[in-house]
């Protein structure tokens, strides 16, 4: 096993490996990502469940490149993924997203929103889609009406399906939906990340199918 810190990566090899369709994968907090990050990055908060996440859903074989605020955070990840498999990251950069990025180039961001707000969206009639990432036995407990329910773990493969408009993003807690909103983002679709508790659709007055009928 080797842990030496990965080969240093610039803005510039940085695009490259985007553009050649390799993940590029920001350890950062789900927070910090949504406010700038590099555009077609994927999101895998690295004090989450990544050694659970990103194995999951990146495609076997798939050179990652990790981004993070420091070299620790990177070491740290390196030893959860190892352990699952993805031996060595291609290359690594630490610092600040600034530096990401090519000169005249600007990092991309999302807004991250409660489900009050989401609420608020469906009262304005503006063109709103729900998106639902839960698991299915999640699901099958309650759920937004005229949602659209698509697996974290299998939406890189399924964007298309997602209908046109806002994709409004959720999970039961928020990293979860935080992964997914950046995967629809790299994609080049508009996202927003609902940060909250699932227990706070209700309270903020979204209507719920759940078992059994409708509250």
């Amino acid at each position: 096993v080797d842990l030496t810190p990965p080969r240093r990566a610039d803005a510039g090899e940085i695009a490259s490996r985007l553009a050649a369709g390799e993940w590029v994968v920001d350890l950062r907090s789900r927070t910090a990502f949504a406010e700038g990050h590099v555009a077609g990055s994927f999101n895998f908060e690295g004090e989450g469940k990544l050694a659970t996440y990103l194995p999951w859903l990146i495609p076997w074989g798939k050179p990652v490149t990790l981004l993070a605020e420091t070299p620790g955070r990177i070491a740290e990840a390196q030893r959860e993924l190892v352990r699952v498999g993805i031996d060595r990251p291609a290359a690594a950069a630490t610092g600040d997203p600034a530096g990401w990025v090519r000169g005249g180039e600007q990092l991309a961001s999302f807004p991250r929103a409660r489900f009050a707000d989401l609420a608020g969206a469906r009262r304005r009639g503006d063109d709103v889609v729900v998106l639902d990432v839960r698991r299915d036995s999640e699901r099958a407990s309650g759920h937004i009406d005229g949602s659209v329910h698509i697996p974290v773990h299998e939406l890189h493969g399924r964007i298309g399906e997602v209908p046109d408009g806002t994709v409004w993003v959720h999970c039961a807690g928020g990293m979860r939906a935080a992964i997914a909103a950046s995967l629809i983002d790299a994609a080049g679709r508009d996202v927003v990340a609902v940060d909250d508790g699932f227990h706070a659709a209700a309270e903020a007055g979204l209507a719920l199918t759940r078992p059994g009928g409708t509250d």
